[in-house]
């Protein structure tokens, strides 16, 4: 820096940074400043140099800056004129004794970010002599991090690498019978995958019950006009071997042409009356996704190739089965309408409320649990999200429909081999097909989830599907609260008695502040007994939550404990020497036993038979409340329960299993319109129903369909034409069906 007097510039340059704009006239009277030369004092021109470069420095770092952190200064007056500076600076000291040697202080203000002038100096501080283009960032920090950034997410997809080749290898080393496993679970995969949530469509509750409702209603009628067909060409099958009355025209050994056309066109008809069926089983099997109406489906063109087989080439040694083809398509369609009117009650229970309760099966990891809970949703769409999920029926059927396709193609094929005649394939074939759907698959679940729908429709109550009711099966055990014990109204207040000073009021009062969090049942009691007395409510801060059956807080200056004997006992504060009841509610201000309210627990006839259901189906209460009142062993007693089958949380977990956190990972399995312990086992006991009925019904069409299967393959096989008639083939049909009639009817009855 050079020994100079300030330029008009410099001037100029610092009235703008004092926020005036420059005066000409001003500068000319500006007055000069000798030079000393004097050791002891110092250069005037050395300090203006020294000020126009900080200034020079300034500008510089603002121009780098921000266009947003300008330098703004206000004056608060005068033109800000440098006067005449004298003096000497004194060594070792570096101050000035004499003269005025100071510049004047200015008002003025500089953005956070470029720095704050002192008033006491006038300068800007020279720290730093780098401003960064982010006020407060170091471009050096932020590019090392970026470049750690960098490395990690390098070392990352590196690692990826070697576990798709370490993947591969394992998998070019791996058997035959390891890799089918490996596929299937990949599959098994890509089906959770098509399952999100994101892709599963959500209906509104109120407009999928109307169209479940009216597409019921529509499959009954058509389902009617089907069942008539069906009986006649049934009529026409059976007639001629029977020795009943027939039309000779319709005589199959007459007039076989004739007698095929008739009960082709009955079919055809038939069809074209459930042509929603038959197109969506037709749709599915080119969808990859091959259910129970695709094999109704294959069974009724099966048998329109045969009918046409024996009009081509004459052959009437083989009765078509028509009337066998008609009657699975009828039992598809019931079974659907069946379906559809459950969906129908299942959706207007969802309909009955915009913040139903939802029943969750969780799995507690700490207490190796699986237990059902219930909490208030915030929404009926998790509830609806679940509805639309893929169910244990479309999974059973996904699996058992291609086999039996395949085998039945098989069969048939061994069969005209060993025939050495084509013709004889169409005829295997119908007669395999129509036996391979049995009617136990073919309504396996449409009927019992109708009934207990309707069941559950009258509690407000419904359940997802049958993926749903064997979650909640799978669990032992259900958590209870306390207003699942204890509803409004079955606690009373006996009697109030005062051990000190205070009155009845200040008790109620202080008992119901103390227990008026958490909508427990025992502080709304509480509250109701304090607005009888006419007594004035108070507030109580810091509530504390004891494991030994208390609570405490601090109202006003007092500090107040409410509990029961045990809990006084153990806090050793001793007991009054009157005669105490059990249930007996103690209030303890300042260590000082103050009264005792006896209350009375009634349990009601819903809650009795709520608790009996859950232990009878096997689902044994626990008790997760915090009414200090209310034990295992106050239940059992109450109840009636056996010892042993009632069960309590840990009352240092009892705010986490109450929080519905708790679930945050499971999927809501059933829904409630209203809260209540009643409702929750009837929704827990139709679970096991449904589950049940469906299983019994699977394993029974299974049963069936396997052995039917391979009986035809063999009487076809060996050419027993009589043996395979349709009517042999009915009877079999209608007699495995008898126990799936008989279980589905058993979830009508009243529980």
């Amino acid at each position: 820096m050079s020994n100079k007097l300030m330029d008009t510039q410099e001037l100029n340059d610092i009235r703008r940074m004092l926020g005036e704009e420059p005066n000409e006239d001003n500068l000319s009277n500006i007055p000069t400043v000798q030079k000393k030369t004097n050791t002891d004092s110092f250069d005037l021109n050395d300090i203006l140099a020294e000020v126009s470069g900080v200034v020079d420095q300034t500008k510089k770092g603002t121009a780098n800056a921000s266009t947003s952190q300008r330098v703004k200064t206000r004056m608060s007056g005068g033109t800000a004129n440098i006067p005449r500076i004298t003096g000497t600076i004194q060594p070792g000291t570096g101050r000035i004794s004499s003269g005025t040697g100071r510049i004047p202080k200015v008002n003025g203000r500089v953005g956070s970010d470029s720095g704050r002038v002192s008033q006491s100096t006038g300068r800007y501080s020279q720290a730093s002599q780098r401003i960064p283009r982010i006020p407060g960032v170091d471009p050096m920090e932020v590019e090392m991090n970026m470049r750690k950034m960098a490395d990690e997410q390098a070392r990352h997809l590196k690692e990826l690498a070697t576990e798709a080749a370490e993947e591969q290898e394992r998998e070019r080393r791996m058997s035959r019978k390891e890799r089918r496993k490996l596929e299937k679970e990949r599959r098994m995969e890509n089906e959770r995958m098509l399952d999100k949530e994101d892709e599963i469509e959500i209906r509104n509750p109120r407009e999928a019950l109307k169209y479940c409702r009216r597409r019921a209603k529509n499959l009954a009628r058509r389902s009617l006009l089907v069942l008539i067909l069906t009986v006649i060409a049934m009529y026409i099958t059976v007639a001629s071997g029977m020795g009943l009355p027939l039309p000779s025209m319709l005589k199959y050994a007459e007039h076989t042409f004739l007698t095929v056309m008739t009960m082709m066109m009955l079919q055809f008809f038939a069809m074209f009356i459930g042509l929603d069926i038959v197109g969506n089983g037709i749709y599915n099997l080119f969808k990859g996704r091959p259910d129970r109406g695709t094999l109704v489906v294959i069974s009724l063109v099966a048998s329109l190739l045969h009918g046409m087989t024996i009009i081509l080439f004459k052959n009437n040694a083989w009765m078509p089965y028509c009337a066998i083809s008609m009657v699975l398509l009828f039992a598809q369609m019931q079974e659907e309408k069946a379906f559809m009117a459950g969906r129908y009650r299942a959706y207007k229970a969802a309909a009955l409320g915009d913040r139903p309760t939802g029943i969750y099966a969780h799995a507690d990891a700490k207490d190796r649990a699986r237990r059902a809970v219930k909490y208030r949703m915030r929404s009926v769409d998790n509830f609806l999200r679940e509805m639309e999920r893929t169910d244990t029926v479309q999974v059973f059927e996904r699996i058992y429909t291609p086999i039996a396709i395949l085998a039945s193609i098989a069969f048939s094929v061994m069969a005209a081999i060993a025939a050495k005649d084509w013709v004889r394939f169409f005829w295997a074939f119908s007669a395999i097909m129509s036996i391979s759907a049995p009617l136990g698959i073919l309504c396996s679940f449409g009927t019992s989830y109708k009934n207990i729908s309707r069941k559950l429709l009258s509690e407000g109550a419904a359940i997802a599907g049958a993926k749903h009711a064997q979650r909640l099966c799978k669990t032992r055990q259900a958590i209870m609260r306390d207003s699942d014990f204890y509803p409004a109204g079955s606690i009373v207040i006996d009697e109030i008695k005062n051990y000190g000073n205070y009155t009845t009021e200040k008790l109620l009062a202080y008992a119901s502040a103390v227990t008026a969090n958490n909508n427990l049942e025992i502080g709304r009691v509480l509250a109701e007994a304090l607005r009888e007395q006419f007594g004035r409510p108070v507030k109580a801060n810091n509530i504390v939550y004891y494991e030994s059956g208390g609570m405490s807080a601090d109202i006003g200056t007092d500090n107040v404990m409410v509990g029961t004997a045990a809990f006084l006992s153990k806090l050793g504060i001793s007991q009054p020497t009157e005669y105490t009841v059990s249930n007996s509610v103690y209030v303890v201000i300042n260590s000082q036993i103050a009264g005792e309210i006896v209350m009375s627990y009634h349990p009601t006839a819903q809650t009795y038979g709520a608790v009996h259901i859950m232990t009878r189906v096997k689902k044994y209460p626990v008790i997760s409340a915090q009414d200090f009142n209310i034990s295992p062993a106050m239940v059992e007693s109450m109840f009636e329960v056996k010892k042993g089958e009632i069960g309590s949380i840990d009352a240092q977990r009892i705010d986490e299993v109450n929080n519905i956190k708790y679930v945050q990972n499971d999927k809501v399995s059933a829904l409630l319109s209203k809260d209540g312990a009643m409702p929750f086992a009837i929704v827990l006991q139709s679970a096991e129903r449904l589950l049940t009925s469906l299983r019994a019904n699977l394993f029974i069409g299974t049963v069936a369909g396997i052995a039917g299967m391979l009986l035809m393959f063999y009487l076809t096989y060996k050419g027993a034409a009589e043996a395979v008639e349709p009517k042999n083939v009915l009877i079999y049909l209608l007699l495995w069906y008898l126990p799936t009639f008989a279980v589905n009817t058993s979830t009508k009855i009243s529980y």
